[in-house]
């Protein structure tokens, strides 16, 4: 164990690093430097379900794990256990990432659920924002996904109207009101919720 911190932490190895950045922090922003280069490796090659910045943040945490559970007694060098670590922390967000994708696709969406869901009653000020952020998103998934019919139609029956007066008022069959509602369902699905 080393008694006091040397100037130039770089000169230090991973292991020494890992060891004083118990008690300086400044040892942990060096090990963090020297391994974003593998952390932006490992996420740029495993982006997909996610995106790189989460990877990476996921990477990061991986890295920080390792820091402090690093024990050099058990024999393996500090960038074999932090790789490693880093490596379990993306998969496990990956595996998080397609588990929630898969039971969000098997789950029905109900359009009720949904207007339900952005009319919850008194929401905590940190699950105000991040409701706000969430229909944000969907807003702009919405735009992207639904044609103008199929938006007019869902917000229609979101506002309580009837297939019959929908069909009415757009000029359509209770039929092309139906089916719009079908296709809406099928689109909000693939939108993940947080």
């Amino acid at each position: 164990m080393m008694d006091t911190p040397p100037a130039d932490l770089s000169a230090l190895t991973d292991e020494e690093l890992a060891e004083l950045s118990r008690t300086e922090g400044k040892a942990e922003a060096v090990l963090i430097s020297r391994y974003l280069s593998l952390i932006n490796r490992i996420a740029y090659r495993h982006c997909g379900i996610l995106d790189f910045d989460d990877l990476a943040q996921e990477g990061c945490i991986g890295l920080l794990d390792a820091i402090a559970s690093f024990d050099p007694a058990k024999g393996a060098s500090f960038r074999t256990y932090a790789q490693v670590c880093i490596q379990n922390r993306v998969q496990k967000a990956l595996d998080k990432a397609r588990t929630d994708k898969a039971r969000l696709l098997s789950e029905s969406v109900s359009l009720d659920e949904i207007a339900d869901s952005a009319l919850s009653s008194e929401p905590t000020p940190e699950q105000a924002f991040l409701s706000q952020e969430w229909l944000e998103t969907l807003r702009r998934r919405m735009d992207e996904l639904l044609s103008p019919l199929e938006r007019k139609v869902f917000f229609a029956h979101l506002g309580g109207f009837d297939y019959q007066t929908i069909a009415d008022t757009l000029h359509i069959s209770p039929k092309s009101v139906d089916n719009a509602l079908q296709r809406v369902r099928k689109k909000l699905k693939t939108i993940a919720r947080p």
